[in-house]
Order: structure tokens, then C-alpha cells, then sequence
């Protein structure tokens, strides 16, 4: 017990940092709300919108899945004698790969024009947007080796100037400028461009001039299925923005983009961080014969963590998008929109968590075909969903594909991969979290302080539920007593700071 705790308090400390880093890296996306709000309409932001949708298809499909290969060779003492070379192999096979798709996407703009947008895209407005996205790539495989060496105060400080420069940026060309998207994607540029000089040191000092073609192969055939699955089911997944805009209008894209980017808030402060740390420790202890037990011990924490996260967001949805929404009216139903989004996003969490031991078996078919019918039923559900519902109805369909790809992966990895789970405690988690919504949705009260009030009372009610209904263990409850001793005491907070930096190199 006590050693598989410390091994997820190391990780848990390195997500802190990673945290820091994805709230600079992914996060400017929410930060930045209320500055859209009070300078983009509605309709333009639901237009920009679109066009993220383009970057994260290009960024994931990006080097034909060598990213992942990197992460899985990296630590393979057998298969990769050379670090350096493997970094280099790597790197430039992105850049080519990344350049040639990017020619590939500005020839492909008049048909994008026609049957996605449904209106005619500046070409210069294109150039920007290509020149951007390409920029901001060429930085991501030395911070993936950042992560992959758990070097996650480096990584962090990199991520936090990105976003403070791109914010400012942002700011300058939307609210000075009036520059509109345009804006954005200049904005992108000059970041981007910042983070690559901050990468070249990370760059020069893993780098041996060497190409490992067999190596590459050999990733590129680890990878690349599930680099086509997430592409293909990603695609699928977005297919809520398209449609919305094909049956509807940018408006309407616009206040679903916002709900969705406010849910997404757990999955970039909480998943995405943890599984940047945890990933490459399960990975790296892959020959441990604990590895197991640290795994069913991390899901349930994780569970718990992302659950409770989610519950806060739900619970104070109205005051989150007052916030965020610079209380934009135009945004409004968004509110009854981000807690569907939310519980689907939590069931994603759970996927992402779930994939690790099916990489670990090597058995990455089941993850691409899975991900490719799991976007297969989410378009049929946008189809059927979208044009009766609108916003609503696109995320229901992602909340029934979400949950319904995590129940297929739980059952792989139960009778593949031979995975034990602390079941008892995930049923008091998921028991939890569902009771405290009900209540939530059943009483209401006219008065904003009685309401107020009451979802602080609701919170503290998890609480109880998890400390007094047995789902901690002893040695927890001990840690977790010491822990709030530790941190309560304002004379040492400097040195526990300190602390948690030493660990996290």
C-alpha cells in the first residue's frame, strides 16, 4: 500500500506542474471566453470555432502516429539503444510529415469552403490560419519529450510563456486592432513562434544526427492505427459542429463551442494533466509486477477526482458561465447544455484511462476499431439528434457514445488484459456523484443565497459520503489528516513548495 502511494503521490505532484503546463497549453481556450465574448459576435466565434475543429483533426493525425511510438520506445531499454537519434528520427518525421499535410489542407480549402463551411473563406484569412497551426506543431514533439523525461517544470514554464504571450497577443489584435479571427491567428503565430525558441535548447541537447529507420517503422506501426482511429473518430466526433452549423447556423456552433469548452475544463485541468504524468510512469514500470495494483489504485483515484471536479462544475454551472461569458446573453442556453457535456466528458475521461492497458498488451486494433464505431454512432446520433434538439442534442450524443465506448474498453480490458478494479470503491464514487446530481436537479430554491448555499452544502455532502461511507482506507484517512496539517500551517507553505518542485524533477 504505502509504496504504490507514494508512486501516485509522485505522479499526482508531477500532474500539478503538467496542470500548469495543459492550463497554458490547452486552457487560453477558456481564459480567453470572455474576451470573445465582449469582442467576437456570436456568429464569428461559431465561425472560429470551425476552424479549431480542422487543427485538431491536422494535430492528431500529425506524423502518422510516431508520437505515440516515441512515448512507448522511449524507455525501452531493449529496443532503443540511442535516445537521441530515436528523439531526432522522430522529430523530423513530424516536420515533413506536418508540412506536407499542410500543403495538402490549402488545396483542399475550396472544397472546405463549399461543403463545411457553406461560405467563402478569405485566402489570406487561410494562410494565416495554415501558417498558425503549423508554427504551434513544430513545437510538439521536444515538449512531448519533455513529459516523456518527466521533466514537468520545464515543460510548464515553456507551456505558461506560450499562453501569457498568446493571451497578450489576443488581446492586442482583438481589442485594439479589431482584427477578428484574423486576430486569433496572428496571434497564434507569434506564440508559436516564441514557444519554438524556447524549445531549441530542449531540441539541440537531444539530438544525434542519426535516422533510425527500422525504429521508425516499427512505431509507425505501433502508432499509426490508433493515430487513424483517434482521426477517424475525432472527425466523427466533431460532426456536432457540422451539423449544428448545416441545420442551424455559426450562432448556434458558437454557444455550443462555449459549453463545450467550459465541460472541457476537468478534462484540461484534471485528465489530460494526470494522464501526462501517469502515462509515462505506467509505462516506464511495465515490467513491475505491481504495475497492476498501481493501476487499479490510480483508476480509482482518478475516478474520484474527476467525478468530484465535474460535480463542481455542474453544481455551479450559472456562476461559471456568467464568468466566462463576460454574462453574454446571447450565450445563455449554454448553461443547460455544459452539465450533459460534462457527465459524457467524464465517461471520456474514463476512456483515455482505460486505453493504457490495452497499449501495454499491445492489442492498439481494439482502440482504432473501437474508435472508429464509436464515431460511426455519433454521427448517426447527431443526424437524428440535431435537427430536433439543436446544442442539447449534440451533446447527448456525446454523453451515449462517451459512456458507451468506455463500457466496451472496460470490458477488453477486464477479459484481455486481465486488469483487477477496486470495484467497491468505484460503485461509492459513481453512487456519489449520481445522488448529488439528483438532488441537485430535484430542489431548487427562488432565492440566489438559499441556492447558493444549498450547492455548498451539496459539495459538502460528497464529502461525507467519501470519508464516512468506506471508501477510504486507514492509511488514507491518516495521509489525509497529515496532509491537511501539513498545508494548513502558513509558516511552512514556502518550504511544501519546494518540495513539490524537487519532486516533480
Amino acid at each position: 500500500m504505502s509504496d504504490i502511494f507514494h508512486k501516485f503521490k509522485s505522479t499526482v505532484i508531477q500532474s500539478f506542474f503538467y496542470s500548469m503546463g495543459n492550463f497554458a497549453g490547452k486552457f487560453s481556450g477558456v481564459i480567453l471566453l470572455p474576451i470573445y465574448s465582449l469582442y467576437l459576435p456570436v456568429e464569428t466565434f461559431g465561425l472560429y470555432a470551425l476552424f479549431e475543429v480542422i487543427f485538431q483533426l491536422f494535430q492528431v493525425f500529425s506524423g502518422l502516429g510516431i508520437k505515440l511510438g516515441l512515448t512507448r520506445w522511449y524507455w525501452d531499454e531493449d529496443a532503443t539503444k540511442d535516445k537521441k537519434s530515436l528523439f531526432f528520427s522522430t522529430y523530423l518525421f513530424n516536420l515533413v510529415i506536418c508540412t506536407i499535410f499542410s500543403f495538402l489542407l490549402y488545396l483542399s480549402f475550396d472544397f472546405l469552403n463549399q461543403y463545411y463551411f457553406k461560405t467563402s473563406i478569405d485566402n489570406n484569412l487561410i494562410w494565416l490560419f495554415i501558417l498558425g497551426n503549423l508554427t504551434k506543431l513544430f513545437s510538439e514533439v521536444p515538449l512531448l519529450l519533455l513529459r516523456v523525461q518527466h521533466k514537468a517544470k520545464k515543460h510548464s514554464v515553456i507551456q505558461i510563456i506560450q499562453l501569457l504571450s498568446f493571451v497578450l497577443f489576443v488581446f492586442i489584435f482583438l481589442a485594439l486592432f479589431n482584427k477578428g479571427i484574423e486576430g486569433i491567428f496572428l496571434a497564434n503565430i507569434f506564440s508559436g513562434g516564441l514557444q519554438f525558441l524556447l524549445v531549441i535548447p530542449v531540441i539541440v541537447k537531444n539530438t544525434r544526427f542519426k535516422l533510425e529507420v527500422r525504429l521508425l517503422w516499427d512505431m509507425l506501426r505501433y502508432g499509426f492505427p490508433v493515430a487513424l482511429g483517434n482521426m477517424v473518430n475525432i472527425t466523427f466526433n466533431f460532426t456536432d459542429k457540422y451539423f449544428l452549423n448545416w441545420f442551424s447556423n455559426f450562432a448556434v456552433v458558437g454557444t455550443f463551442t462555449l459549453a463545450h469548452k467550459l465541460s472541457n475544463i476537468v478534462n484540461l485541468l484534471i485528465v489530460n494533466s494526470f494522464m501526462n504524468a501517469y502515462m509515462h510512469n505506467y509505462f516506464k514500470g511495465i515490467q513491475n509486477k505491481d504495475n497492476d495494483r498501481f493501476y487499479s489504485r490510480s483508476f480509482t483515484y482518478f475516478l474520484l477526482a474527476i467525478t468530484f471536479c465535474s460535480l463542481l462544475l455542474i453544481v455551479f454551472v450559472e456562476e461559471a458561465l456568467f464568468v466566462f461569458s463576460a454574462n453574454n446573453q446571447d450565450y445563455s442556453n449554454a448553461s443547460f447544455i455544459v452539465p450533459v457535456l460534462t457527465i459524457g466528458l467524464v465517461f471520456g475521461g474514463i476512456r483515455q484511462m482505460l486505453v493504457l492497458p490495452i497499449n501495454k498488451i499491445k492489442k492498439n486494433r481494439i482502440i482504432g476499431i473501437l474508435s472508429i464505431l464509436s464515431g460511426f454512432i455519433n454521427v448517426i446520433l447527431n443526424y437524428l439528434l440535431i435537427p430536433r434538439y439543436a446544442a442539447l442534442g449534440a451533446a447527448y450524443a456525446t454523453g451515449v457514445v462517451q459512456m458507451f465506448s468506455s463500457v466496451v474498453l472496460l470490458y477488453f480490458v477486464i477479459r484481455v488484459a486481465r486488469q483487477p478494479f477496486e470495484w467497491k470503491r468505484i460503485a461509492i464514487t459513481l453512487t456519489a456523484f449520481t445522488l448529488i446530481i439528483a438532488l441537485f436537479y430535484t430542489i431548487k430554491f427562488d432565492s440566489w443565497l438559499l441556492m447558493v448555499s444549498y450547492k455548498i452544502a451539496l459539495i459538502a455532502l460528497w464529502g461525507g459520503i467519501i470519508y464516512f461511507g468506506n471508501f477510504l482506507f486507514d492509511e488514507e484517512k491518516l495521509r489525509l489528516h497529515q496532509l491537511i496539517a501539513k498545508w494548513s500551517d502558513i509558516k511552512h507553505v514556502k518550504d511544501n513548495l519546494q518540495s513539490l518542485k524537487n519532486k516533480s524533477r
